[in-house]
């Protein structure tokens, strides 16, 4: 009963991630005022990011089965991975980690170069395309290196059989993987680049933020309403993605119970990536919903009855920004 309800969760979640990300895409590619294109990237940055989360969610399905006061960690596969081989569940989930250090590190870039907005003129899109890059490396870096750490079946079903014998794994559906220890170089990075950062990249994005809103006040006499409106609504986007990670406490909490032993069950088990996967399914729609050509694009593809007054509220955001620079 409970694999169903989750498998059932994770397709629905990830399909709806998946096409919100695609759509949000499109919209930045096409819908975005020549203004501000610059800026479009790095929201190209976040739906490709958060759109390869979802695709891989839907691909591997995990079961995260932890063994108390133990340096075993169990996976179940119950994605697409199962009928592609194991070893496609190995790439597949150390892409799927390897996604959210960068998408952390890409908030921060994001407040960053909106203070950076404020002070000097927009950067070129090869130049952030090539930021971007580089803030990828450490995230590239780890997937390439975890998923030779994570065995098949055959090793870890034994560590599975002595920890969890009521399991009975062995005729559990989906494909069984593992980590023997993580008391190796991969586990290590991967464990101090997805915890550590976190942190200290909140403080600086929260420091930013209030930086962005006293420059925006100093500057309310020279900006018209319409241009604060503008950055007051970027701002709001980025406020709430902020937020969205915190979503991420429910599968530490999860974890956390079950590495001390407090509550062992399969529903635990279950929740902790059912959890982090609506992370890249709620992002999109901050933008969708708070950037109005965005949104008024969305509204005329879902309710046709509206178009006029889209197309107005579009037109006048195309002129604010332009004669702003914003």
């Amino acid at each position: 009963m409970l694999y169903e309800i989750f498998h059932t969760w994770h397709i629905v979640i990830g399909a709806i991630g998946c096409f919100a990300n695609l759509l949000l895409c499109y919209v930045a590619f096409r819908k975005t005022p020549p203004a501000t294109r610059s800026y479009a990237t790095l929201i190209i940055n976040f739906a490709v990011t958060d759109f390869a989360e979802c695709f891989l969610d839907l691909f591997i399905q995990l079961r995260f089965v932890i063994t108390p006061f133990n340096v075993t960690l169990i996976y179940v596969y119950h994605g697409l991975c199962q009928y592609t081989g194991p070893l496609s569940c190995k790439i597949g989930l150390s892409l799927f980690y390897h996604c959210f250090p960068h998408t952390t590190w890409s908030l921060l870039l994001s407040f960053s170069y909106r203070y950076y907005l404020l002070h000097r003129s927009p950067l070129s899109r090869k130049m952030l395309i090539f930021i971007i890059f580089l803030i990828y490396i450490p995230s590239l870096f780890q997937a390439i290196i975890y998923w030779p750490t994570v065995v098949d079946r055959d090793v870890i079903l034994p560590y599975a059989e002595k920890f969890f014998p009521e399991y009975n794994l062995s005729k559990e559906t989906g494909t069984l993987g593992g980590i023997t220890t993580i008391n190796e170089f991969a586990s290590i990075y991967v464990i101090i680049h997805m915890a550590v950062p976190i942190f200290p990249i909140y403080v600086s994005m929260f420091v930013l933020r209030y930086k962005i809103v006293q420059k925006l006040m100093e500057k309310a006499a020279m900006l018209s309403e319409d241009a604060k409106a503008s950055h007051n609504q970027i701002l709001k986007c980025l406020i709430i993605q902020a937020f969205i990670p915190s979503l991420l406490m429910i599968g530490v909490v999860c974890y956390i119970v079950s590495q001390l032993g407090l509550v062992t069950h399969p529903f635990i088990e279950y929740l902790i990536f059912a959890s982090i996967c609506t992370m890249p399914m709620l992002s999109p729609f901050t933008y969708l919903t708070f950037i109005r050509p965005y949104k008024a694009f969305c509204l005329r593809l879902f309710h046709l009855q509206r178009r006029s007054m889209n197309n107005m509220d579009s037109n006048a955001y195309y002129s604010t920004t332009r004669s702003n620079g914003i």
